[in-house]
Order: C-alpha cells, then sequence, then structure tokens
C-alpha cells in the first residue's frame, strides 16, 4: 500500500484524517477494503426511523451535508434541516437543497488496485471539492420554473437541451446534475465500501410491476438519514439527503458528450452544449465499452480526469463487479444515471444510459437541478 503510506506520511503534524478504500482490479467482488482511518468503521442505513450505528455520521464531510431550504431570490440559505421554519415542501422561490460541505478526494490506481481517499484537508495529491448544492428531490414544475420540492411529481419528457436552459433560467450558479454525481459516488464509496448500493441503501423505486414515477418526499421521514421507509422495491431511497439518486426516473447527465464511444467531459456548466467535442469538451483517455445491455465489470481511469469513471468493460452480474448496468450505441450520445421504475437490479448508483441522442425526450426521463455559486 505505498500510495497510502506517501498520503500519511506527508500530513501536516500527522493530524488529518484520511478515511479510505481499495479494491483489487482483478477481483470480481463489489466489495472494497476500508484503508486508512476508516478501518474498523462501520456504516449502516435505516429502514424505516429505526436507528441503526453509522459511524460517519459524525465524521466530516458526510456529519456536515444538511438539506436547507434555499430562498433564490434573496440568494440565502433561509433554514437547515431541524430548524422549527424548514419545510420540506419549499414555497415562493425556495428551493429544498442539499449542501454538500468541501472537502479533499483522491482517486488513483496504483499497483493492481484503486484507491479512493477523502479527507477534509488539502493533502499533497488531494484535489478540493468546493462546496455545492443539489436538489434533495428530482426536478419539478414546468417550463416555466423548476424547483427542487416535497410532493410533486418529477417533471420529464423535455430534452436534455431544454433542462439544461430551465435550470439557467433560476439564474448564476445553476445547472442540472453534471460531473458533481462522480463526488457523490466517492461519498458512498469510502462510507459503505460496497458497489451494491441497492443492497446498502435499498432496492429503490425499480419494481418492474410498478411503471408509474412516484412523487417526491417519500423518504422525508428519515430526515438527514440514508436508507428507505420499506427495504423493497417499490419505495423511494434517499442517500445522505438526496432522494432517488437511482431509480424511479432516469437523470440527464450534462458535460458528457459521446461520439463512437468516446466520451468527451466538460467541468464548465456555462458551456455545456450537446453534440460539441472540442473546447471546454476534453476527450478521456479511454473508450467506453461498445457492448450495450449487461452489467459493468470495469470503469475507466485517466489519470488527467481522475474523478471521472465510464464503463470500459461489461458481463457482470448483479452481485458482482459494479452490480449495475450499462446501455450504449455508436453515433453521438449523451449519458444518462441511475435507472428507473423498471430496470430492477439494473439500477444503482453506477447505472449508465450511453444510448440516447440530445433530441430524445421520454416520460421516464428527468433532471436533478445543481447550484456550484
Amino acid at each position: 500500500m505505498l500510495g497510502v503510506i506517501n498520503v500519511r506520511d506527508k500530513r501536516s503534524n500527522n493530524l488529518s484524517k484520511v478515511y479510505g478504500v481499495r479494491r483489487s482490479l482483478a477481483s470480481s467482488s463489489s466489495a472494497w477494503e476500508r484503508i486508512e482511518d476508516a478501518v474498523g468503521l462501520v456504516a449502516n442505513a435505516q429502514v424505516g426511523t429505526t436507528a441503526v450505528r453509522n459511524d460517519f455520521d459524525s465524521i466530516y464531510p458526510w456529519s456536515d451535508i444538511i438539506t436547507c431550504n434555499y430562498n433564490n431570490s434573496t440568494k440565502k440559505v433561509t433554514a437547515y434541516y431541524g430548524d422549527a421554519n424548514f419545510s420540506f415542501t419549499g414555497g415562493t422561490n425556495i428551493q429544498v437543497m442539499t449542501i454538500i460541505p468541501e472537502f479533499y478526494y483522491r482517486r488513483y490506481v496504483s499497483d493492481g488496485y484503486e484507491y479512493v481517499l477523502i479527507s477534509k484537508d488539502k493533502l499533497s495529491g488531494f484535489i478540493q471539492s468546493k462546496e455545492f448544492m443539489i436538489g434533495r428531490y428530482t426536478m419539478s414544475g414546468s417550463a416555466s420554473g423548476v424547483y427542487s420540492r416535497s410532493g410533486q411529481a418529477p417533471f420529464v419528457n423535455k430534452t436534455i437541451a431544454e433542462f439544461r436552459q430551465y435550470a439557467k433560467n433560476l439564474g448564476a450558479g445553476w445547472s442540472q446534475l453534471d460531473w458533481h454525481y462522480f463526488l457523490i459516488q466517492l461519498l458512498y464509496l469510502v462510507e459503505y465500501a460496497d458497489y451494491n448500493i441497492q443492497s446498502k441503501i435499498g432496492p429503490g423505486h425499480t419494481n418492474a410491476n410498478n411503471t408509474a414515477a412516484k412523487a417526491s418526499g417519500g423518504c422525508n421521514s428519515l430526515g438527514m438519514k440514508s436508507g428507505t421507509p420499506v427495504k423493497n422495491a417499490t419505495n423511494s431511497v434517499i442517500y445522505r439527503g438526496i432522494e432517488d439518486l437511482y431509480g424511479n426516473i432516469w437523470q440527464f447527465f450534462d458535460g458528457i458528450n459521446i461520439k463512437n464511444y468516446q466520451a468527451y467531459i466538460n467541468y464548465n456548466p456555462s458551456s455545456y452544449a450537446s453534440d460539441v467535442f472540442d473546447g471546454d469538451y476534453q476527450k478521456l483517455g479511454y473508450v467506453n465499452s461498445s457492448t450495450s445491455g449487461s452489467y459493468i465489470t470495469a470503469l475507466g481511469y485517466d489519470p488527467k480526469h481522475p474523478l471521472v469513471g465510464l464503463p470500459t468493460d461489461v458481463n457482470g452480474s448483479s452481485n458482482s463487479y459494479m452490480t449495475d448496468y450499462y446501455w450504449t450505441a455508436n453515433e453521438n450520445r449523451i449519458a444518462l444515471v441511475g435507472g428507473r421504475s423498471v430496470n430492477g437490479f439494473a439500477a444503482g448508483l453506477w447505472c449508465w444510459y450511453c444510448g440516447e441522442t440530445s433530441s430524445d425526450a421520454w416520460t421516464v426521463i428527468g433532471a436533478r437541478l445543481l447550484k456550484t455559486s
């Protein structure tokens, strides 16, 4: 574990905490090994309101993730979850958002292992993740105004460009789900140390016999806890204040364009555009798998873009490797994540659909708000 030793040696006065996991690239198991200060920690998810042990509840940054009411007119947080005036349903100009605080991360590959490390402090080789807000719920509303609020049906049947514009209409700093999704993946991985989020958090609304999308708010009773009201395939799930990250409806992933299985990543929301493969869109150092309709067995790694891990190999299963499904097609494509209400075990935090074009709009595809400034 040379890479890990180097990190520890470069800590300031050896006081900085590093929480990490590692996994052999040759392993078919979905499980990761806890390393550094994560060794011995336990993370359980709730079923209903029955309390469980989760050591990460008191460890930064997980401890400081909090849902809030954000007034988009005054540009201020008006209440945090737990305050007397907090509301899941929001109100005029109020968005119900979850704050992900600043932290530092490192994802790298060394000696046949992949490592993911997270720290509160800036350490050698670590990259800063600035504070951002993500919709607690998938986007609802209409073309005249979108929001993240409880009790609302998902807004669907619009193109990725239309959702992009609806988010922009809210003002500066607003966009839809993008590369920040990879940061959520890292936070989850270090906390639960397993790709199989359906086994750890809950199946999500993925029952093949129930195709209708659920209204938002199914997990309000859990507050800031991760889990599900009832652990079956007809209930929503929540991870750290983000409901239905997988299941219920597909969600557009902005800032990734794909041409003949070659993905390009853009980190600048102001220049997001469909079917663009130059400028702020940077070519990844690997090519996505061209095999569609199978469980993922490997994710790409580009040291120039260490955060971005897209499917490069398939033919796994629902309880091995990444445990989630991947669909794709050639020519110009966009990315969807999570899976929907009929995807069953195929859904999850690593479930990708890269077979849609930028002009596609369906009743099973929606979006999620993001605010970065």
